[in-house]
């Protein structure tokens, strides 16, 4: 418990907003990232990294410190505008959250007094939705 603390204690609110940025473009790159050149995926799946800054990413791929944050800059520029346009990360969230409610709803009944066959049907369709909500989600499923 006191690590956790300790942790907290130590992030300032320039390197939250930097863990923030990462946290959004590795959500960006799970719906996105066929928009990028290879060179673009590279650069990004290496800085959302935890331990790269961009100065390690750099080093790491011998480009300069400028053409790592220019690779950022264009490919989160690009994926930010599809989101505006096609909206799939917000709609997803959106579908994932009434699922989880429904899910909800469904336990409740679960709970009830009902017959065999019912609670059968109703066992059945909470693992639908729940293949139905954790299908495609990796990194998103702290978040809902």
């Amino acid at each position: 418990m006191q690590n956790k603390a300790r942790e907290k204690a130590h992030i300032t609110p320039g390197h939250e907003k930097k863990i923030k940025r990462k946290e959004e473009i590795a959500e960006l790159l799970e719906f996105y990232s066929g928009l990028l050149t290879n060179k673009e995926l590279g650069v990004l799946e290496l800085y959302i990294q935890p331990d790269y800054s961009g100065a390690e990413v750099a080093r790491k791929l011998r480009i300069s410190r400028q053409a790592v944050h220019d690779h950022i800059r264009r490919s989160l520029g690009r994926m930010r505008r599809c989101e505006a346009k096609l909206q799939l990360i917000a709609n997803y969230k959106k579908n994932a959250a009434m699922f989880r409610k429904i899910i909800a709803k469904i336990d409740q009944c679960c709970g009830q007094p009902h017959t065999p066959e019912g609670q059968q049907t109703l066992e059945e369709l909470k693992e639908l939705f729940e293949k139905l909500v954790n299908r495609n989600t990796r990194n998103f499923s702290h978040e809902l």
